[in-house]
């Protein structure tokens, strides 16, 4: 498998399952990862949080009630008690008993058979992102998938610093609501080699600046057909979808 950097200039796009296969099965859940996997996915993205015993799980939200049965903050619970929780059944029937995934467990699924691409959360009120930001990039470097992730973050702020101290890591930023500045002005200030944005936000100004400034666009979240023709209409080469398996058969039938 390619490095990161060798091998989004050879293709003309590429799939990332948002958060796995997340259309057909509970999302950031390794039935969700696998079902990206064997979807042909290119590139799985993930979002992580860090719980009370200092352990990066895969989980989206910072709250435990949405996808689980569980309650309170993530950061208030262990590792231990949140994959005790069912992250499936409100999926699914069929996903009943779906745990939350550490990062490590999703890593050991995706290296050497997909990229990684993990979103970086904003920092929630009085948290130290460093921390969490910290034990990500220890897991990362341990488990040497630093050639073969992005990050990508709303948070700026983040991506710059990762730029800073470590130069050779790949990030893209994901463009803040109203935030009008070009690709470019945002790639100048922070390093990043990619930019994220909504169907939406992916207006032509966007697209014909990143192109002449050598960043590559990522858009979401490109569900059907039509969606798909406005993505690559628009140049994205990075196509963030919930339905990976469907999209991937349109773009193979398209040549």
């Amino acid at each position: 498998m390619l490095p990161l950097r060798e091998f989004v200039p050879t293709v003309r796009q590429f799939i990332v399952g948002h958060r796995g296969s997340s259309g057909t099965a509970p999302e950031n859940t390794l039935a969700s990862v696998r079902e990206a996997l064997d979807a042909g996915a290119d590139m799985v993205e993930l979002d992580v949080q860090l719980t009370s015993d200092q352990e990066i799980v895969v989980f989206h939200d910072a709250v435990l009630g949405r996808t689980t049965g569980g309650k309170g903050k993530v950061a208030g619970t262990t590792l231990q008690s949140m994959q005790s929780l069912d992250a499936g059944a409100w999926f699914s029937e069929k996903y009943t008993g779906e745990t939350v995934p550490s990062l490590r467990q999703a890593i050991a699924l995706i290296k050497g058979k997909a990229y990684l691409n993990i979103e970086i959360k904003p920092p929630q009120p009085g948290e130290d992102y460093h921390i969490r930001l910290d034990k990500i990039l220890s897991c990362i470097f341990e488990e040497k998938m630093e050639e073969f992730t992005l990050f990508g973050s709303f948070h700026h702020g983040a991506l710059a610093e990762l730029k800073r101290n470590y130069p050779l890591l790949h990030t893209a930023a994901i463009n803040l609501p109203n935030d009008t500045r070009l690709p470019s002005e945002i790639a100048a200030e922070i390093g990043c080699e990619g930019f994220i944005c909504s169907m939406r936000e992916l207006t032509h100004k966007r697209s014909k600046d990143a192109i002449a400034h050598g960043i590559y666009l990522g858009v979401y979240t490109v569900n059907m057909r039509e969606d798909l023709d406005f993505a690559l209409g628009r140049k994205a080469k990075a196509i963030a979808t919930n339905f990976p398996a469907r999209i991937r058969e349109e773009i193979l039938a398209r040549g």
